[in-house]
């Protein structure tokens, strides 16, 4: 169990280290401060949980986390890299190729940060599931009858998007690696909210409106998705544009993730 506690240790550390080092770049800063706003992301989620021993130390936990250090330790060498002076022919050559390995890195800490919150939700759902109450009414002959509360559960039509995502993943022509991502992202989010299903956590307003939120994205995510299934360029946005606006339906979910993971940890705390 220490090794796990230890792993959540190690990647905070890191954290430190490259939002120390970021400030004092000399090269690739825009990048730079990408990478930085994406560890703080991961810094919340650790923060969060890091004295869970139970939850940190599941099979699943110390997989993500293991990735998590790895690529954290990638990208604080990158960024220290940036700190170096250099002169100016050197400095352009240098900058374009460290621009695309710190892309990389911010890529990469965003997907395995969604697995982390992703496992970290599933592990804590039997923590939050507490069914819900029933209570008498009357029927139209006046007999008493158990009825189940009315409540928020998980849209039926964010598990059709899903469906209609992973299946329009295996038609895509362009920005594949991106798709597939969204296709793992969202479908994992979708089987992480039927956990969630009928139960009291669902009634909480602030979990229903990140629900709504992730409806809305999703339904943005099965449009580029879409499109990244047609070749005529005449009649669709560029592979460029597409593939940065699928990112940035990931990093929507990711804070979508973000919200539920606060909420769900703060409702765990009072049941």
């Amino acid at each position: 169990m220490a090794d796990a506690l230890g792993s959540v240790t190690k990647a905070l550390d890191i954290v430190f280290k490259i939002k120390e080092a970021v400030d004092t770049v000399k090269q690739n800063e825009k990048d730079c401060e990408q990478i930085k706003k994406r560890v703080e992301r991961v810094q919340h989620t650790l923060t969060l949980f890091q004295q869970d021993v139970e939850l940190m130390n599941s099979a699943g936990s110390r997989t993500a986390l293991e990735a998590l250090r790895e690529v954290l330790t990638e990208a604080l060498e990158l960024v220290t890299g940036c700190k170096e002076e250099t002169n100016l022919c050197c400095l352009l050559i240098k900058a374009g190729e460290v621009s695309k390995k710190l892309n990389k890195a911010d890529q990469t800490i965003s997907n395995i940060n969604s697995e982390v919150s992703l496992t970290i939700m599933l592990c804590i759902a039997p923590h939050t599931t507490k069914p819900l109450k029933l209570y008498q009414a009357p029927d139209e002959h006046g007999r008493s009858l158990q009825l189940v509360k009315q409540t928020r559960s998980v849209p039926p039509t964010i598990s059709e998007i899903a469906v209609e995502i992973k299946v329009a993943v295996d038609r895509v022509q362009r920005n594949k690696e991106e798709c597939i991502e969204v296709d793992k992202r969202v479908n994992g989010v979708n089987a992480l909210l039927s956990q969630f299903g009928n139960t009291e956590l669902m009634k909480d307003p602030s979990m229903s409106a990140s629900i709504e939120k992730l409806h809305t994205t999703f339904c943005i995510a099965r449009t580029l998705v879409m499109e990244c299934q047609k070749r005529n360029i005449i009649f669709i946005r560029s592979g460029w544009e597409l593939s940065k606006q699928l990112r940035e339906v990931l990093d929507q979910i990711d804070l979508a993730l973000d919200d539920m993971i606060t909420i769900s940890a703060n409702y765990a705390c009072t049941v």
